[in-house]
């Protein structure tokens, strides 16, 4: 019986091992396709590279899919980023490993689609809660200070008065867009792969 639940623990720890870096591959891949909103600022990108991290979440548990966002970034600061800053990849990993945390905690909670869908909810609240704070508290503020102009000038540059109205106006309504639109698409892929997943959908 040990044996069995050894070799079962093994040939798990061994899927996840070669299943979270290609899922941050993929995640990779997909944050290329990113696009602009309309009436967003426009250094605020729309990509799909969360869903892996979510699908990675679901299969192994939230840090799971946290480590594939770790991986993520990582890849996009080696081989695409063009200004040898880590800002835009701090940001995009607390976005997205704050929409997984919540999203695969509450479904664990709440089994089934009322509990994944209650979940993507959650996480789509709490992303936009977190990028608002860390937008006002460190994110704007180091960008100014990383391209050595005032936070005034900068916020004159998106066009805001305010770095309020820039969270209000911008940071904002675009997490709650991002969320709204990795929701509709992570509930159907939830749906395909749950029974082999042996979630319950």
């Amino acid at each position: 019986m040990k044996g069995t639940a050894l070799h079962t623990q093994q040939s798990t720890q061994m899927k996840r091992l070669v299943t979270v870096p290609l899922l941050a591959a993929v995640a990779f891949i997909l944050q290329y396709l990113e696009f602009p909103v309309p009436l967003m600022p426009s250094f605020l990108k729309l990509d799909f590279s969360t869903l892996p991290g979510l699908v990675g979440g679901l299969m192994f548990g939230p840090m799971a899919g946290v480590i594939v966002e770790l991986l993520k970034n990582l890849l996009h600061f080696l081989f695409k980023n063009t200004d040898g800053l880590l800002i835009g990849e701090f940001a995009n990993f607390v976005a997205g490993s704050s929409f997984i945390l919540a999203a695969v905690y509450v479904h664990r909670l709440r089994q089934g689609k009322g509990g994944f869908l209650a979940g993507l909810a959650i996480g789509t609240v709490l992303m936009t809660l977190v990028m608002s704070i860390a937008n006002w508290v460190f994110l704007i503020p180091a960008y100014a200070a990383l391209y050595q102009v005032s936070i005034e000038n900068l916020l004159a540059m998106f066009q805001v008065d305010s770095l309020l109205s820039l969270i209000l106006y911008g940071i904002a309504p675009f997490n709650v867009i991002k969320g709204v639109v990795l929701s509709l698409l992570a509930y159907p892929i939830f749906v395909k792969l749950a029974p082999r997943l042996n979630l319950r959908a």
